[in-house]
């Protein structure tokens, strides 16, 4: 195990879930990469990030499909997978594997509410090879994930650093005027859906995590994830991008120099 510091009490139980699903993605083939903070983490310690609170992984739309289909028969009674469309509180367009023995509080939107430990699976989706095309396509999905996340205005982690300036103006807006936060999420999470799979990556040179925290700065080159380059992480080895000092130089600039402002989730450990 990575000995630069000692696991806390939520990276343990996060731990035990990735060592729960990780020889299921091994035995079904799926592929997957560790992606964001996960891979930084790798590469800058080894292991977690001292104060990070979730694994991020992502996975091609086909093997992403396969696995959230599949999952729950191969689970733990105490590991649940959450998804947009069931009936959990999981409001995410992406999905979870979830801990349902222990919760944190999160602590930086408007409503403050617990959730269970999680692992977030991010699906991984083309983007098209034409430059205005392409444009195009990243607007609608901009317009569809602001119209997500202002219907679920109670949820938005307002306490996120770092967040762009366009942002902090439509929370601003939205938190004076209330306009669009009584429509439907679920609504808005099927348009994203269907904006997500039109393009396969199969038929394209671009691989984006769209719902992943940095939107299009997870966009990259397709040989940038490649078959994949196993790394160092704690007591174990994780699959991530072939590239990936490019992958992270894109998403974080000098990424091997900590943040300042550490916990992006605003969590704090219930249980």
């Amino acid at each position: 195990m990575n000995n630069n510091h000692q696991l806390s009490e939520v990276q343990t139980i996060i731990w035990d879930i990735m060592n729960n699903i990780k020889p299921i993605i091994e035995r079904n083939n799926y592929k997957y990469y560790i992606l964001g903070g996960t891979l930084l983490g790798a590469i800058r310690h080894k292991g977690f990030i001292p104060w990070d609170d979730d694994i991020d992984i992502g996975m091609p739309r086909e093997d992403y499909e396969k696995f959230i289909k599949n999952i729950s028969k191969e689970l733990p009674d105490y590991l649940k997978l959450n998804t947009y469309w069931d009936k959990s509180p999981h409001h995410y367009y992406f999905s979870r594997i979830v801990d349902t023995r222990h919760e944190v509080k999160r602590t930086g939107s408007t409503v403050e509410r617990n959730e269970p430990v999680w692992i977030d699976i991010f699906p991984l989706d083309g983007m098209p090879n034409n430059g205005l095309i392409r444009r195009i396509h990243m607007w609608k999905l901009l317009y569809a994930r602001a119209r997500y996340h202002i219907a679920t205005f109670d949820k938005i982690n307002l306490k996120r650093p770092g967040r762009p300036l366009s942002e902090r103006i439509v929370i601003w807006w939205v938190k004076h005027t209330g306009i669009g936060i009584h429509s439907n999420p679920r609504e808005w999470l099927d348009k994203i859906d269907k904006l997500m799979k039109k393009y396969s990556i199969k038929d394209t040179n671009w691989v984006c995590n769209f719902m992943g925290q940095y939107k299009f700065k997870e966009m990259f080159p397709k040989e940038w994830y490649g078959q994949g380059k196993m790394y160092e992480f704690e007591d174990s080895r994780l699959m991530g991008p072939a590239e990936y000092d490019k992958v992270l130089t894109q998403q974080y600039g000098n990424y091997m120099t900590p943040p300042k402002n550490k916990n992006a989730h605003a969590t704090e450990f219930v249980q």
